[in-house]
Parts: C-alpha cells; sequence; structure tokens
C-alpha cells in the first residue's frame, strides 16, 4: 500500500500552452453547443405556446361570438338578422385603427369594461359575467385568461 505522502507527491505533467488553449476551445464548442441547443428547444416552446394560446382564442370564439360575428368573424352569424344593430367585422379591427391592432381596447370591450354601441343591450350577452361564473370549475381557465386568448385570437385573424 502506498502511504499518502508518496500520493501527495505524486504529479502530473502541467498542460502546454498549445493544450491549455485546445482544451479552452472543447470547452467553448460544448458551451456553444449547450446554448444552441437550449434557446432552439425554447424558440420552439414559444412557437408552440403561441399556437396554444391562438387555439384556444379560436376555441372561445367559435363557443361564444360565431352565432353572432360568424365563423369567419365578419358579421354574418346566424343571430346576426335578428340584431337591432349588426355585429361588426372583427377582421378589420386593426384597419379602422391606423394599422396597429389596439390589443388593450378588444381586451377591455370583450371584459365588459369599454362600452360598445350594441353591447350594453340585451342583444349583446354579459359575456365576460358569464365566463367569470365559471372560474374555478373543471376544465375552465380563469375568465381574464380566457379573453386575452380570445384577443391574441382576434388579433391573428386580422385582414392583411
Amino acid at each position: 500500500m502506498r502511504s499518502f505522502d508518496a500520493l501527495r507527491h505524486r504529479t502530473r505533467p502541467d498542460l502546454t500552452p498549445e493544450r491549455h488553449h485546445i482544451a479552452l476551445l472543447l470547452v467553448f464548442i460544448l458551451l456553444a453547443m449547450l446554448l444552441f441547443v437550449f434557446f432552439s428547444r425554447s424558440a420552439a416552446a414559444g412557437a408552440h405556446a403561441r399556437e396554444a394560446i391562438l387555439a384556444e382564442g379560436k376555441q372561445e370564439f367559435e363557443e361564444n361570438c360565431v352565432a353572432c360575428h360568424g365563423a369567419d368573424a365578419k358579421g354574418k352569424g346566424e343571430l346576426a338578422r335578428n340584431l337591432v344593430k349588426p355585429p361588426k367585422d372583427l377582421t378589420v379591427i386593426t384597419d379602422a385603427n391606423a394599422g396597429q391592432f389596439p390589443f388593450w381596447r378588444i381586451f377591455d370591450i370583450i371584459a365588459g369594461e369599454t362600452p360598445v354601441p350594441g353591447h350594453e343591450t340585451h342583444q349583446m350577452p354579459e359575456f365576460f359575467a358569464r365566463l367569470k361564473s365559471q372560474n374555478f370549475k373543471p376544465g375552465y381557465l380563469p375568465a381574464h385568461v380566457r379573453v386575452l386568448e380570445l384577443t391574441h385570437y382576434l388579433e391573428s385573424i386580422q385582414k392583411k
């Protein structure tokens, strides 16, 4: 058996400057590869999240808005002809606002915070109140999240 002192005095050859640079280069390459994998997965996750938000917003639209605004959101739903004030074409919001989608104003309209002609009567259901009544029920996201998804969906269907 070797003594502790014998192990302690064992020396290993130092890296030559060339080996040191090669080792640093390999560490740098490994780090760059790890960062590339991390950020490419992160970007893919972001794209997947965006798709999920738009899909859920579309589902919300189909369940709550299609009857009046139509499947194409142009205001020609089955119930549109029965309304005193015809529903708006939701695909031209950006055009009507100098090329900018007024995200938070639309959010406030959907959430019932900003009055819109036609929405203040019995003709436009208390949409946000209905969403809030479903808060914390199994299978339902909180109302404000659902309104955010719906707002993002409306932004995504604007005429180019």
